[in-house]
């Protein structure tokens, strides 16, 4: 039977309370609580992945952009975080203290939240709240499929993420672009994210996020070529000067949009982890939960 923190591991709901863009979770992947930031109400992205666990069936909600309101959410939700780092919340109380220390606030949300018109601004708010709770020690965080990292605005909110504690968590799910186009889907081609992940990390050590699924009605499947394109654009990322901080290797968590996708077993991503730490880079295998 599932503990209290392992199913509130596996919940990731964007909803808490009457807020429209903040809300806490519990996350392996930050290792403790970590404040998200919605910027995508609309569920606009510009990749269309099949295992998508954002349920699109709902239209989404009109985008507006209300910095005020993110301020005053992300505010209140801070406000819940004693001196000590740890999360009062009463979504939390059951869990023991070490293990709702607020880690980050991170912009992640219902699609990629650098196709917002107001994304720097949002950074630069955030940057200032973190300066304004430098006591809490929580890092900023964002999650992107880093198609957009050479726009100059999204460089900008970027930057001023990691004038503090920030770190950019960013996706690669596939080797080829054939299969890239399987479980991502999107006009952006697998070439030009590479080519912005070495732009990123030739500044800034980045995080990789890389999701790994079997498509079982059609034999779609990791096999050993696209496995080693997978490698092999980690080590031209390397090579190129890049730091990653870890590869987060991870599989299907919750119902994806596409029914015939399954997960992969663990002893492959652990296979897959080996490989990767035998290049040099950090690399770990988050359960279902994460």
């Amino acid at each position: 039977m599932a503990s209290v923190k392992e199913k509130l591991q596996r919940l990731h709901p964007r909803e808490y309370a009457n807020f429209t863009y903040a809300y806490p979770v519990l996350s392996r992947r930050s290792g403790g609580v970590s404040i998200g930031v919605n910027l995508n109400p609309d569920k606009i992205c510009n990749f269309d992945c099949p295992y998508c666990q954002v349920d699109r069936t709902p239209p989404g909600k009109e985008q507006i952009i209300d910095l005020p309101r993110i301020r005053e959410e992300v505010e209140a939700l801070l406000s819940s975080v004693d001196e000590n780092g740890i999360c009062r919340l009463p979504l939390f109380d059951a869990l023991p203290d070490a293990d709702k220390k607020l880690c980050d606030v991170a912009l992640s949300g219902d699609g990629e939240p650098t196709l917002v018109p107001e994304f720097a601004d949002v950074c630069a708010l955030l940057h200032e709240l973190q300066l304004a709770h430098s006591q809490l020690d929580f890092k900023l965080v964002l999650i992107t499929n880093a198609t957009l990292l050479d726009r100059p605005k999204v460089q900008a909110g970027v930057e001023a993420l990691l004038k503090g504690r920030g770190e950019v968590w960013a996706k690669l799910d596939a080797g080829t672009e054939t299969w890239f186009q399987r479980v991502n889907i999107s006009r952006i081609s697998l070439d030009r994210i590479e080519e912005n992940l070495i732009s990123l990390g030739k500044t800034s050590p980045f995080k990789i996020q890389s999701f790994f699924c079997r498509f079982a009605s059609e034999g779609w499947d990791w096999n050993k070529e696209e496995v080693e394109a997978y490698l092999q654009r980690l080590r031209r990322i390397r090579d190129a000067g890049s730091r990653i901080l870890e590869v987060q290797l991870y599989t299907l968590a919750r119902r994806p949009s596409d029914a015939s996708i399954v997960a992969v077993d663990k002893p492959l991503l652990e296979s897959i982890r080996v490989r990767i730490e035998a290049l040099g880079i950090p690399a770990r295998v988050y359960g279902s939960g994460d």
